[in-house]
């Protein structure tokens, strides 16, 4: 047999190799997406015999992010304290206890290890809503609002990391007659490592361990969104950690769904 005969044969078993792998593949994420669209039918009959309304496309299929272990960043700190306080800062460390201060002729700002942080601010000359709003877009946080009667009352936002809300991370501006007197909440670094865990909960299996939660009392009557967000936890081990959770949004309040242990807990 010649040899371009036999070269040719070879590369039509081949070609009909691959075929025969890529149908194979087709087929496996065909029957993937049936059974997922399957599962989703089920979850929302589930909830429609507990009397809760549960739209499919409210179920979306993102994979939960890895969880982290976040290391204290002095100078984002300090970043922070001279946005409000400005650049003339006189910096001290308590030289242990995990609690870091700035003081200048604005004002003073407390630091601790676990991320939260107060400042209290004399008159800066800055308009409360212009001030709120830049500190919002410097250093991530989203969803600003605020309560005001007249020029004073408060403010508030809730942090982001790499986009993601980190639902029980705030920051609190106290507003006295169209000036910021005082902010506090918690402030988080940046730079992170990954964190122990795996098997991080789907969206499907975050809705089974929230209906166990409607059986047990929990008072819903409608679920209208359902997306990925952060819990800051704190331990003496791992002050500062970002666990993935899924918030399930309903008529009456927010849920949380831990991604690891699959608790349920409301806003």
């Amino acid at each position: 047999m010649e040899s371009s005969r036999l070269k040719n044969i070879i590369i039509l078993i081949l070609a009909l190799v691959n075929l025969c792998l890529l149908g194979l593949l087709v087929t496996r994420i065909i029957t993937g997406r049936a059974a997922q669209a399957e599962a989703r039918a089920q979850m929302v009959e589930l909830f429609a015999a507990e009397g809760v309304s549960l739209d499919e496309d409210q179920i979306p299929d993102d994979t939960p992010p890895a969880g982290l272990t976040l290391i204290r960043d002095a100078g984002e700190e300090r970043k922070l304290a001279e946005f409000l306080l400005g650049d003339a800062l006189i910096a001290a460390d308590d030289g242990g206890g995990g609690i870091r201060s700035f003081q200048s002729s604005r004002g003073s700002a407390v630091f601790r290890a676990d991320g939260s942080f107060d400042a209290v601010l004399s008159d800066t000359g800055d308009e409360a809503r212009e001030l709120c709003r830049a500190f919002c877009r410097a250093f991530h946080y989203t969803d600003l609002t605020f309560s005001l009667e007249g020029t004073s009352g408060t403010a508030a936002a809730v942090q982001t990391h790499e986009g993601a809300p980190v639902v029980n991370c705030a920051v609190t501006f106290s507003i006295e007659e169209g000036t910021v007197k005082s902010v506090s909440g918690t402030h988080l670094p940046r730079e992170a490592e990954p964190a122990a865990g795996s098997g991080a909960l789907s969206a499907l299996s975050a809705l089974n361990a929230f209906l166990g939660a409607v059986r047990e009392g929990a008072v819903v009557t409608a679920v209208t969104d359902l997306y990925l967000c952060y819990e800051l936890q704190s331990t003496t081990a791992t002050p500062m950690a970002l666990v993935p959770a899924w918030c399930v949004v309903t008529d009456t309040a927010e849920y949380y769904v831990n991604c690891y242990t699959g608790a349920v807990t409301a806003a």
